[in-house]
């Protein structure tokens, strides 16, 4: 069972972690500034992410980008769990296919199509290796990571993967539906009382249930979705801070970058330049013990 903070901020050196264990089978919604590849063996885990209930069947890699709210609505059978975090950025630079990065960024779960025998037996030994790793080993290690990820987009149809299956009816079916309404809506105007309208409950309903279930306001969520999307443009295109400000969603470049430093830790220009290649590298595309 995790139990370091929930929150990993942008800066923690570098992002990069991987560990097993027991995960929670219920856990309040929550998010990270990385890529979240999960592993389990003998039993599944299930998430809300992105306003759908997904699930982490057993003897399959998965993977999601963990920087929009997502919570543990249950889990069991589990006898060993595997997490690997991943910077965003790693992921950005290996030139994955455009339509496995717009699914990844719009908040879904995508399970490996081709899964792999040697899948835990790598993952074992990354747990082993990683903590006492060298530099030289811990670049190896990396660039396995990254290609058995480049495996896992690959292998993914455009469009195909497992389903993402609404909530059940209740209440937890409207927040879901409100969350997805909002991801699927957050770059233009937006007020609450659209979203409840869409879900057919009064604003004020809609917000005391939606933060009841995701522990946050409507509001706070679409700002945080917002975000999420314009770190993915900071780093993956060269556009203006005040052309991704409005593409995003937010209706000025002063919010915009209130509310990203409020969230990131830097204002959208360090963050830019935060996110550029650094020492811990590989600087070798074909040899990841290379020190040239």
């Amino acid at each position: 069972m995790p139990t370091e903070g929930i929150r990993t901020e942008v800066d923690e050196a570098p992002g990069f972690r991987i560990w097993r264990g027991r995960p929670y089978t219920s856990m309040p919604p929550h998010w990270h500034d990385q890529v979240e590849i999960n592993y389990s063996v003998g039993g599944s885990l299930t998430y809300l992410l992105a306003g759908s209930v997904v699930r982490v069947p057993p003897g399959r890699l998965s993977l999601f980008w963990a920087g929009i709210p997502h919570s543990v609505v249950s889990g069991g059978g589990i006898e060993n769990f595997y997490w690997v975090y991943l910077p965003l950025v790693w992921l950005l630079r290996l030139g994955l296919p455009e339509s496995f990065m717009r699914r990844v960024m719009g908040g879904e779960l995508l399970v490996d199509a081709e899964p792999s025998g040697a899948d835990p037996v790598m993952l074992e030994k990354w747990c082993e290796e990683l903590p006492e790793a060298d530099d030289a080993r811990r670049r190896l290690i990396i660039r396995e990571v990254e290609a058995r990820v480049m495996r896992l987009a690959l292998a993914q149809a455009d469009g195909a993967g497992d389903a993402q299956a609404p909530a059940e009816a209740g209440p937890a079916r409207k927040v879901a539906e409100m969350a997805r309404f909002v991801a699927e809506n957050h770059a233009r105007p937006l007020r609450v009382k659209d979203v409840a309208r869409h879900v057919g409950l009064h604003p004020n309903y809609a917000m005391t249930l939606f933060r009841r279930l995701y522990g946050m306001t409507l509001s706070a969520y679409l700002t945080r979705l917002r975000v999420c999307q314009a770190q993915h443009l900071l780093i993956s295109t060269d556009r203006d801070t005040s052309q991704i400000a409005f593409e995003v969603g937010f209706g000025s470049t002063s919010r915009f970058y209130e509310a990203f430093k409020e969230m990131s830790g830097y204002t959208p220009h360090q963050y830019r330049v935060h996110s550029q290649p650094k020492s811990y590298r590989p600087k070798s595309p074909f040899n990841p013990c290379s020190r040239q």
